[in-house]
């Protein structure tokens, strides 16, 4: 296997994230060992709590989980009893897209989403979460189902790392297709955390995610490279896919604003979207540091 650095995933980069993902702010309540540790990771779905028993009515018991069937049935006040999920199942939608083999700073988007999943990914098995996830790209994906061990993690590594990928499914309806094979695959009450330029974030893709974070908690990641925002008014820029070439004049304001507007129209759709469904949104430019960048989020949504 090649090694690429800043172009490709590594495998050793992405294993070392394990020793940063204690930093991180989302999980920080999850490892307090307590009946009443929450859940910091996003508002999910529901109370987030499982039955546990019935037992006779007390003062100060919550009177909307009084159990009136069996209260009526035996004249004396009963109540339900719920615990605390404990274990919960995170999955991630990683996009590895043509479109996010870009980068001017200190990595291609594909790698700093990757470095993103693998942060993410420890820390939610450091708080005895499950992981799984959907790795897609032009060609078609890969479904991991969720472990409370790393072997789901460390498989998601080695795809993305290997430059001869096998696929699971053949596709061609990149970000769509792989909302819709999750949401048909868990559970409700997951976590699912989608990284991604949201380039492809077509009608059908926004259908299929508004059904997932309709019953899960949804975290949007919109992965960017800082010089997608605005060309610097400098000089002639020549962009690449492998097989064509263009020049980009960025003194000439017509064509710095249509490629401004590509850029604008893509963070403000996810952005929306986010917003109006009620769902973490998170912006990660390819020269960001993680941890910061990610608690700031995370911070600056539950206020």
């Amino acid at each position: 296997m090649k090694s690429y650095k800043g172009v490709k995933p590594d495998i050793q980069e992405l294993l070392s994230y394990r020793y940063q993902a204690r930093a991180l702010k989302l999980f920080a309540n999850q490892r307090v060992n307590t009946t009443n540790a929450g859940n910091n990771i996003s508002k999910a779905k529901g109370r987030g709590m499982d039955f546990d028993e019935v037992r006779h009515y007390q003062a100060g018991d919550d009177i909307r989980l009084m159990h009136w069937a069996l209260t009526a049935r035996l004249g004396k006040p009963y109540t339900k009893v719920y615990h605390e999920e404990r274990e919960r199942s995170l999955y991630f939608i990683l996009d590895q897209n043509t479109t996010m083999n870009f980068g001017t700073k200190e990595c291609f988007k594909s790698v700093k989403a990757a470095n993103i999943l693998a942060l993410l990914g420890f820390g939610a098995l450091d708080a005895h979460d499950k992981v799984g996830g959907i790795i897609f790209d032009d060609k078609g994906y890969n479904y991991y189902a969720a472990k409370q061990d790393k072997s789901a993690l460390v498989k998601m590594f080695n795809f993305v790392a290997c430059d001869s990928k096998q696929y699971q499914l053949a596709s061609d309806k990149k970000l769509a297709d792989a909302i819709k094979f999750l949401y048909a695959k868990i559970r409700s009450n997951s976590v699912v955390i989608v990284i991604s330029d949201f380039s492809s974030f077509d009608k059908q893709a926004k259908q299929y995610l508004k059904l997932l974070s309709a019953k899960n908690a949804v975290i949007n990641i919109f992965s960017y490279d800082p010089i997608e925002k605005e060309l610097p008014a400098l000089d002639t820029f020549y962009f690449s896919d492998g097989k064509r070439r263009i020049a980009l004049d960025s003194a000439s304001k017509q064509q710095s604003g249509i490629y401004k507007n590509l850029y604008q129209n893509r963070y403000t759709a996810i952005k929306d979207f986010s917003r109006k469904n009620k769902t973490d949104f998170i912006e990660v430019a390819t020269n960001d540091d993680l941890i910061k960048t990610i608690n700031y989020g995370i911070a600056s949504y539950a206020n």
